[in-house]
């Protein structure tokens, strides 16, 4: 990897508001902002870098009055965003009023969460899930997911407020247990749906074993890494293999091959795929890994 040509890349396509896209000239949104600026630290402080404060300045401008993030300015709502904002802001310093206010607003999101006993008795039958058990929803009030199950728990490790809301975390681990898919791994939700096992999945996988490996690393099975392996090469994207290849460097599981397509991936302009969100994490994975260490 050449660790500068990326850099230069993700300073060349900030907008003019401090935020970055998806893709080079898209409108800012939280969570390719908030990669770059995780990416842009670079596990040391580079977050003096004028780029790293325009983006701060501009994450902290699309805070809500109610402490979350929505997408972006124009996005009303506050949602499962909220951790990729609170995840950039507590890189320099976790214990901010934006960054607080930002962990209050998880801790009191609402979940659906279906405990009448025929029902989930019924929807145990039919999806082999415990409904009663809540993660984090993509949206206030909507039933939990995956994805942003594990960023909430990351966001939560980041701002070093694990213990603050303390039986939300282990229901957490719980939930991702219930939703592991059978062998290993996890798609974005039910591994199980009309009658069919469902396979897992890369992004979903590699979220839950960063999120495990900083809050519940006792959880992380042997065939979960397994499971990533296959599928983030089965899968072959950029995306697919950042993730992968951060989940695993993270958690003390490397997977060199992979690292190595991973790094012959970048283009000539610094770039993987011409994003900024993908090259931000490509640069995190092939640059040390996720920026908070695992629990022992």
């Amino acid at each position: 990897m050449n660790a500068a040509l990326a850099d230069r890349f993700l300073e060349q396509t900030q907008n003019p508001d401090g935020g970055w896209g998806y893709h080079p000239g898209d409108p800012s949104m939280v969570e390719p902002t908030g990669a770059v600026m995780l990416a842009l630290a670079d596990g040391s402080d580079g977050s003096d870098r004028p780029a790293w404060s325009r983006a701060h300045a501009w994450l902290e401008q699309a805070q809500h009055p109610d402490g979350g993030w929505g997408f972006g300015l124009e996005d009303p709502e506050s949602h499962w965003a909220t951790a990729w904002a609170i995840l950039a802001l507590a890189r320099r310093q976790p214990d901010t009023p934006a960054v607080r206010r930002g962990v209050r607003w998880l801790w009191e999101v609402p979940v659906l969460r279906i405990v009448q006993r025929d029902l989930t008795e019924e929807i145990a039958r039919g999806l082999g899930i415990d409904p009663a058990i809540a993660g984090w929803p993509w949206r206030p009030g909507e039933a939990a997911w995956v994805e942003p199950t594990a960023l909430a728990l990351l966001a939560l490790a980041a701002a070093g407020a694990l213990a603050e809301n303390l039986p939300r975390i282990p229901e957490a681990v719980r939930y991702l247990a219930d939703r592991r898919c059978r062998g290993g791994g996890w798609n974005f939700g039910n591994p199980f749906m009309l009658g069919t096992y469902l396979p897992p999945r890369a992004h979903p996988t590699a979220w839950a074993l960063l999120a495990l490996g900083q809050v519940a690393p006792d959880q992380i099975r042997d065939e979960d890494v397994a499971a990533l392996r296959h599928e983030m090469a089965a899968d072959g994207g950029a995306l697919a293999l950042a993730l992968g290849v951060l989940a695993l460097e993270t958690i003390g599981r490397p997977d060199p091959q992979a690292r190595a397509r991973l790094a012959a991936m970048q283009q000539p302009d610094g770039s993987w795929a011409g994003s900024p969100y993908v090259t931000a994490l490509a640069r995190l994975a092939l640059g040390g890994g996720w920026p908070w260490q695992p629990r022992a």
